[in-house]
């Protein structure tokens, strides 16, 4: 199928977003990592000279409209009225997006009853958009209006392990198109490197530094080192693996199935997991099948289980309901800023939520921890506060270079609003089941 073209996008989140929290509550689904990309990413890839807006939870925008402020493509942030003047592709954010499953005819295409995406014409907009007040209702309206195609092989991610377990084979997917078009160094500009496997499933950007005892394994699939990525001696780094921009691999063992995004220092052993961006794991420690957020501090020796001792379906919480995921191997899901002190132990399938302080007492941590919760000395409790994890937040971002803007400040204030009275609960729970 010839490829459409594409001048207006619109990726919304639906009703199922906080099915993804912890890591979905400081960000829109859509900003999520799997593969080498975060996924809108994914679909403005596709069409480089289309405009943009997004659809997401309220408490969520004001922040992004500050993110993409500079982004000359993303037009408008919650507003109907940018749907009005053009045809529009308008995609579901948990889709691992595919161009080659969008029609060129107006249609809505479902998955089950998710809304995977709708291309619809510009006078089909105008009418729907004098009958509903918001886009989900458009998007019902446009049901009836154009029909609907059934789309099962279309990816939707319902939650946090979905991202993990499809990681992999969205970097082989990717990886084409990426050694098409990034530039990068000859193999020969390196010293004593190894390679395993192909040498053309190793792509390595203009800027990025590797150090000499360094082994790439690409028999399991590409491996890709962003620009400004810098890999430190004695590390191995098997496939399939994304390195993101200026972020350094201090002699890890990096297992296939992981990507690491932006300004992240990653020492030890990480296997088929996630490092979303600008977080810490400098020394030894295991962590599998496992997505970290953002500002997050992993103390040495901080370990995540992703396997049962029974090999039984792993377990996680989510919003408050233990989820069988169907899945052997899960590991645990950390929300933005939360540290770990050294010897953490997280048991499998944990869920951690954000602004936490986890302080190792010899026993694995609880199987869930709300946000903003200090966990010490096997006591769960309130820290030292609000105001005192903002200030060690912005001590954090500093050393990167970046501020903690008001936006965000105020967004985390809402959000510890948010879950105060779930925090509470758990703190006097656990308290009890102590005593």
């Amino acid at each position: 199928m010839a490829s459409l073209r594409i001048m207006r996008i619109t990726i919304f989140e639906d009703g199922f977003a906080e099915n993804l929290n912890p890591l979905a509550l400081t960000r829109p689904v859509f900003a999520l990592r799997c593969g080498t990309r975060l996924l809108y990413e994914k679909v403005l890839d596709r069409y480089p000279d289309a405009y943009a807006s997004f659809f997401m939870r309220g408490w969520l925008a004001e922040v992004y409209l500050e993110k993409f402020s500079g982004h000359g493509r993303i037009k408008a942030i919650n507003d109907l009225n940018w749907l009005r003047g053009d045809d529009h592709l308008i995609v579901n954010g948990r889709w691992l997006f595919e161009e080659s499953l969008v029609e060129s005819e107006e249609v809505v295409a479902v998955k089950n009853e998710t809304i995977v995406y709708a291309y619809l014409k510009e006078d089909t907009l105008n009418e729907g958009l004098r009958k509903v007040k918001n886009l989900m209702e458009l998007l019902d309206w446009a049901k009836m209006e154009v029909g609907v195609k059934r789309l099962d092989e279309a990816k939707i991610i319902n939650y946090p392990w979905d991202l993990v377990a499809w990681n992999g084979e969205e970097i082989r997917r990717e990886f084409p198109r990426l050694k098409n078009s990034l530039p990068r160094k000859d193999l020969s500009e390196f010293q004593s490197i190894g390679v395993v496997g192909e040498k053309d499933n190793l792509l390595i950007a203009k800027g990025a530094n590797i150090y000499p005892n360094v082994v790439f394994d690409t028999s399991g699939g590409p491996i890709l080192v962003d620009e400004g990525a810098k890999i430190l001696s004695f590390s191995i780094i098997s496939g399939p693996s994304y390195i993101g921009k200026n972020s350094w691999i201090l002699g890890g063992k990096i297992r296939g199935g992981t990507s690491i995004g932006p300004l992240c220092r990653v020492g030890g052993e990480v296997e088929e997991t996630i490092i979303h961006g600008h977080t810490n794991k400098y020394h030894a420690g295991f962590i599998g099948h496992s997505y970290i957020g953002e500002w997050v501090n992993l103390g040495g020796l901080t370990t995540t289980s992703d396997l049962k001792n029974d090999y039984s379906d792993v377990e996680v919480y989510i919003n408050g309901k233990l989820i069988n995921t169907g899945r052997l191997k899960v590991g645990s899901f950390i929300g933005d800023h939360t540290k770990t002190g050294i010897g953490t132990m997280f048991t499998t399938g944990s869920t951690v939520g954000v602004m936490c302080n986890l302080i190792s007492s010899g026993a694995p941590l609880p199987k869930y921890v709300p946000s903003f919760v200090w966990f010490y000395r096997g006591k769960m409790g309130r820290g030292l506060g609000l105001d005192s994890m903002l200030r060690t937040a912005r001590k954090v971002m500093s050393r990167r270079g970046v501020e903690m803007s008001e936006a965000e400040e105020r967004l985390y204030r809402y959000l510890y609003e948010r879950t105060r009275q779930e925090r509470e609960r758990l703190i006097k729970i656990y308290r009890k089941r102590r005593w």
